[in-house]
């Protein structure tokens, strides 16, 4: 959670170059623009992240699940994920598209510059997807019962699919609960490839 959990062992002049990026073209665009909190909040009850077990996958589920979002309609928070090679960081603002910063990743492709999302736009388009993996919501929220059935990798129903309940249903709810949780707590979530 935050941006300052995804630098490990960097600097805090990366840290602050992100942060001034970030600011700087959301103020370029009327958006209030975001303080990333000195201490994080605490997400983690034992080994759970919120109601999540954790994926046990790869990126490439979450690269795949933005294709398959992608398929359906249209999803730019979700379609960052298709290729991470660089940061992206969903804030708690309320921004109809993504914006690329000015701050660039340094990795072992090409340099790329990191991308800053919307917490509240990217849940709309995981409750979007949530209907093509066949995880029931209730008026768009997870239930305690359901996040529990995909942690243990039940199905929900007799013919349900074993790819959707071992790799994108998990991978689904760990991303859900970390949008959730970060919007809650009013951080940002960071992923980093």
């Amino acid at each position: 959670m935050g941006v300052r959990c995804s630098f490990g062992g960097e600097t805090n002049g990366s840290v602050a170059a992100l942060l001034e990026a970030m600011n700087h073209v959301l103020s370029e665009n009327a958006v209030e623009c975001y303080d990333d909190p000195k201490e994080q909040p605490r997400v983690y009850r034992g080994r759970m992240f919120g109601r999540s077990a954790l994926d046990h996958h790869s990126p490439r589920v979450l690269a795949e699940m933005a294709a398959m979002a992608e398929s359906f309609a249209p999803c730019p928070h979700l379609a960052l994920l298709r290729n991470l090679p660089h940061r992206v960081v969903f804030l708690p603002r309320d921004l109809a598209a993504p914006f690329s910063t000015q701050a660039i990743e340094k990795n072992d492709a090409d340099p790329a510059p990191s991308w800053t999302g919307s917490l509240p736009q990217l849940l709309q388009e995981l409750a979007g997807l949530a209907k093509n993996l066949r995880i029931p919501l209730t008026d768009g929220k997870l239930s305690d019962e359901t996040a529990h059935s995909i942690n243990t990798f039940r199905p929900f129903h007799e013919l349900d699919s074993t790819k959707l309940i071992e790799s994108y249903r998990t991978a689904w709810l760990a991303l859900y609960e970390g949008a959730r949780l970060a919007l809650e707590n009013g951080v940002a979530l960071t992923l980093a490839g």
